[in-house]
């Protein structure tokens, strides 16, 4: 059978045509996901993921906006970075991001090659108050959204909203007089 036999007799709740499709496709998918995951047995879960979405979602193929290959390449692909995201944000800063005294902790700016762009920004962050300095990192260096954010520090969701707002207003003004 071809893919449009295919699916056609998944649309019809056909586990064999499935099957098929899977014997067809997997090696594609495994191989896209494993290129975003860079993890095997994530991305072996991720692709048993995908065809579930397949199966469940076999109606949202439209062939007329593209070939099947390339729509579920590009739920592979799509699975794959939510997965890695969900992965980011789950895993804690790897560093201190404040210091004892409550100042800012510049580990998250040792990664840096450009040496000078990374102290013009230290020089910067030293100018926010800690508790900016607090919600800008745990945001762009541990990878957590704002509600995670207000979560994770136990305030509400508007003060990190607003925290954000004025470090990053702060920031953007002082590197543009730089």
């Amino acid at each position: 059978m071809d893919d449009r036999q295919l699916i056609a007799e998944i649309k019809r709740r056909n586990q064999e045509a499935m099957v098929q499709l899977y014997q067809r496709y997997a090696n594609l998918i495994y191989s896209i996901t494993y290129r975003v995951l860079n993890d095997e047995g994530g991305a072996e879960e991720c692709s048993q993921d995908v065809f579930l979405r397949v199966w469940q979602r076999i109606d949202q193929y439209d062939a007329a906006r593209g070939a099947f290959a390339t729509w579920l390449s590009g739920i592979a692909r799509n699975m794959a970075i939510d997965r890695l995201r969900q992965t980011a944000r789950q895993a804690t800063a790897p560093y201190d991001l404040l210091s004892d005294d409550g100042r800012p902790a510049f580990e998250f700016l040792q990664d840096w090659a450009d040496r000078d762009r990374a102290q013009s920004l230290r020089a910067m962050i030293e100018k926010l108050p800690a508790d900016q300095v607090q919600v800008i990192a745990l945001s762009y260096y541990g990878g957590m959204t704002q509600s995670e954010i207000a979560a994770h520090l136990g305030i509400p969701l508007g003060t990190v909203k607003t925290r954000m707002r004025s470090a990053l207003q702060k920031l953007r003004d002082a590197w543009g007089q730089e």
